[in-house]
């Protein structure tokens, strides 16, 4: 007796299940990318004798050779050859990569048309590959604010929208009975929060995707909605706006010491340190010169004991005990005494000129923030079109010029080194070069896999867009369920209508999140 809704209930079921349907759909497209980069692992490697064994049976130390063409099988360092790698999958940059001996390759790039010798260095729980689905996981499932605040508005809204379907009930329960039942189904029905629900995490979803396309790794969640609002972008010199791949240009000796030998004693030193300059000192290595005793005294240099005499590199105060004016110098002491004066060439990358200028275009004021002495800083800033420029910094020194910034100044942090670790932990915002060092990576809250620093602007823009399409499905979800529900409780919604216009809402919120998959 009386009205049947079952068509209602299940025009209701079945607009629900499309909304939920499109949202499974951006996520799995999401989640695709991060799966395929698994795939890329062969499940096969080949030993030197030339015997296939299985790849998850590699243990670190253990050698392997790469043939032409193949996909990589394990995070390693070349022991032999000089080859071009296909590292596009993760960084996104077409163009082939050469690596000499001693340089690190991973797991599931391709390599070109030279087979090579492999020392693996990482397990396949360890690659940079798992540790980029891990890490892209961890974003996914981390909210921003304002995806806690539409959780939090969605918990409210609920509670009021029951509040009022029951007192629609028993207003219309006392005026019309026949009719209130159907009117406050077609409140609740009409007014169902699931397009405010699904307003934010679809489009961080997407957004989070195409981050991995542009070979950006996302630590944290707050980096869409702070990568809108920066307004100070601090970056240090080498190995971010320059290539980091140093090359010792001229040696001085100053005592009975040959270049060969303060060479080979610089390089037994350098190998305690990852940092750009430390790496041009790793072919001069001799395995009868070797020290012990290493310390390495961030922000100033190293210090061990060779054939027990002290043996200090790095900064002039630290080796010398004297500042002096020289560029791009490293100085070498025995036993406090001055025996060496390295030089070396770091060149600009190219796009580190045009990175610098289209933030400038942005109205974002640009720091270089270095511990390299202010001759070499300076001309690098020149160079590129930076006027603020703070040298000859230690790592609290670096920390404490962000902390005594203006308050209003949202800071953006780009670095690779030890030393940038605590800055980077001390911004707002900190992005860690993918060639930078493991302690750098684990302070930042994005990495950057290709060590193209154009990459950030496309990010930057990518947050613009994600921000503006996150506020239209909130604009649109809250506006629709504002426009509904008044016409509901006045009895002038139908059930039927009531279920389209919410699974519309739902589609219409879940659609406008996918264009961020989509290229632009």
């Amino acid at each position: 007796q009386g009205e049947v809704f079952f068509e209602s209930i299940s025009m209701f079921t079945f607009f629900l299940l499309v909304g939920r349907f499109l949202e499974m759909r951006a996520r799995r497209k999401a989640a695709a990318a991060s799966g395929n980069l698994l795939k890329l692992i062969p499940a096969i490697a080949t030993t030197l004798d030339g015997d296939q064994i299985p790849v998850k049976t590699l243990n670190i130390g253990d050698r392997i050779r790469v043939l032409p063409g193949e996909h990589i099988p394990a995070d390693g360092k070349v022991i032999s050859g000089r080859i071009h790698i296909d590292e596009s999958m993760l960084t996104g940059e077409s163009v082939h990569v050469v690596k000499k001996i001693g340089d690190a390759v991973y797991a599931g790039t391709l390599n070109g048309d030279e087979s090579f010798e492999l020392e693996v260095t990482n397990s396949k729980a360890d690659s940079m590959i798992s540790n980029i689905v891990r890490l892209q996981d961890e974003a996914q499932h981390s909210k921003p604010k304002i995806a806690e605040i539409a959780d939090v508005v969605a918990r409210y809204f609920v509670g009021v929208i029951l509040i009022i379907s029951a007192g629609t009930w028993f207003y219309w329960h006392q005026t019309k009975p026949d009719d209130a039942f159907w009117i406050m189904l077609s409140v609740l029905v009409a007014t169902c929060p699931c397009a405010l629900s699904l307003a934010t995490p679809t489009a961080l979803t997407c957004a989070t995707s195409r981050m991995g396309n542009f070979g950006i790794l996302l630590r944290k969640g707050h980096v869409f909605e702070t990568l809108c609002k920066i307004n100070h972008l601090v970056v240090d010199k080498t190995g971010t706006l320059t290539k980091g791949d140093i090359e010792i240009s001229e040696t001085k000796t100053f005592a009975n010491l040959n270049e060969s030998e303060v060479l080979s004693i610089a390089a037994a030193l350098e190998v305690h340190a990852n940092h750009p300059i430390a790496r041009a000192f790793s072919g001069f290595s001799r395995e009868e010169v070797t020290v012990s005793d290493v310390q390495n005294v961030i922000g100033s240099g190293i210090q061990g004991n060779w054939n027990s005499k002290t043996v200090k590199i790095g900064s002039a105060i630290f080796v010398v005990g004297e500042s002096r004016a020289e560029s791009n110098a490293v100085y070498l002491s025995v036993d406090a005494l001055h025996v060496a004066t390295f030089y070396y060439r770091d060149p600009i990358r190219k796009e580190s000129k045009a990175f610098i200028q289209r933030f400038a275009d942005a109205g974002i004021k640009t720091t270089l923030l270095t511990g390299d002495s202010l001759q070499n800083a300076q001309s690098v800033a020149n160079e590129i079109g930076i006027d603020n420029v703070i040298a000859s910094a230690k790592p609290e020194d670096k920390l404490a010029y962000l902390k005594g910034l203006d308050k209003n100044d949202i800071t953006m942090m780009v670095g690779d080194g030890i030393n940038d670790a605590p800055t980077l932990a001390g911004s707002h915002l900190s992005v860690a070069m993918g060639g930078g060092t493991d302690v750098a990576k684990a302070s930042a809250d994005m990495t950057l896999l290709g060590d193209n620093l154009e990459k950030l602007l496309e990010a930057r823009t990518l947050a613009i867009r994600t921000r503006k399409i996150i506020r239209e499905n909130l604009a649109w979800s809250l506006g629709y369920n504002l426009l509904i529900l008044p016409l509901a409780v006045a009895g002038l919604v139908a059930p039927y209508v009531a279920v389209v216009g919410m699974s519309a809402s739902s589609i219409i919120v879940v659609s406008n999140s996918l264009r961020l998959l989509k290229e632009k």
